[in-house]
């Protein structure tokens, strides 16, 4: 029998604690520094085969396609990516922020990484866009930016959960290169209870703001740390209750439809907009990863 379910103020909740999750990743096809004895076309081998073990649906990956240049391993993540089923979306050609220029100059950033997109996915629409460090921009540049993805037919990916994987890619690539693998299994420990944690605060933050455990988007990163622990991470995901699907099931939620400029994590920035305090639920750090193996 399939899992029980309960109607709470209109929403279907499982009894089993079970919810949608919908699995993206950022920074195609090369995020971070490249550890030792590792190729870019390898990091991607390890992520799509731990996506087919777990039977991930569709996960989007976001392109910078400045990356593709004089590189043919950069390429070949790609069509790898494409050849796995997944589809591609647009990152930005070369990962700016919004701020870091005008309206105009970010705009012809995204339509710079268009050609790529069409040519890998023919006959598919790869209009999803996702803001570099989730940054829609300021009230002189965001707007603008945001009139003309409307415009050109684009919806936003938003995120709603998200592990700082990050974070760990270029300590640990450079970990590896000094031969320190007490330092390697230390952030592996790390890793996997910021994972937990942040499973936690989602759940935490998702009744405080909504009354309900909302379907969620999570944010991950091509690189070489994220690859090796991303096995690991989809297995927490599945003991948490998380359920599998597609981007487009996930936002079809009403959560994501909040109006106003998209940037940070869907639920803070809810919050943050009806005036709800998050502040008591315990959040994670980073800090002091930067630091290690120097």
């Amino acid at each position: 029998m399939g899992a029980v379910a309960l109607v709470l103020a209109g929403h279907a909740v499982a009894a089993d604690g079970s919810y949608k999750l919908a699995v993206t990743i950022d920074d195609l096809p090369s995020h971070g520094a490249l550890p030792a004895g590792m190729t870019r076309s390898g990091i991607a081998k390890m992520t799509l085969d731990a996506y087919a073990a777990h039977k991930v649906p569709r996960v989007y990956g976001y392109i910078n396609s400045v990356h593709l240049k004089g590189d043919p391993d950069n390429a070949k993540v790609l069509q790898m990516w494409r050849a796995a089923g997944h589809p591609l979306g647009n990152h930005h050609v070369s990962h700016a922020s919004v701020d870091a220029g005008t309206a105009e100059d970010f705009i012809k950033g995204i339509a710079a990484n268009e050609p790529v997109l069409a040519e890998l996915m023919p006959g598919e629409n790869w209009h999803s866009f996702r803001y570099p460090f989730l940054n829609a921009g300021d009230a002189a540049r965001g707007p603008a930016v945001a009139e003309w993805l409307k415009a050109h037919g684009y919806t936003i990916a938003d995120v709603s959960m998200s592990f700082n994987d990050w974070a760990y890619t270029d300590t640990h690539a450079r970990c590896v290169a000094k031969g320190d693998t007490a330092a390697v299994e230390t952030m592996k420990t790390r890793y996997m209870d910021e994972v937990r944690a942040q499973i936690a605060r989602s759940k935490a933050v998702s009744q405080k703001v909504y009354g309900r455990m909302i379907p969620q988007v999570l944010l991950t990163h091509i690189g070489g740390f994220g690859a090796i622990m991303l096995p690991q991470v989809l297995d927490e995901l599945e003991k948490s209750g998380a359920k599998f699907v597609t981007l487009e099931e996930v936002q079809s939620d009403a959560a994501y439809a909040e109006p106003g400029l998209k940037s940070g994590l869907v639920m803070e920035r809810t919050a943050q907009a009806k005036g709800i305090d998050i502040s008591a639920i315990a959040n994670t750090s980073v800090a002091g990863l930067d630091q290690m193996c120097r």
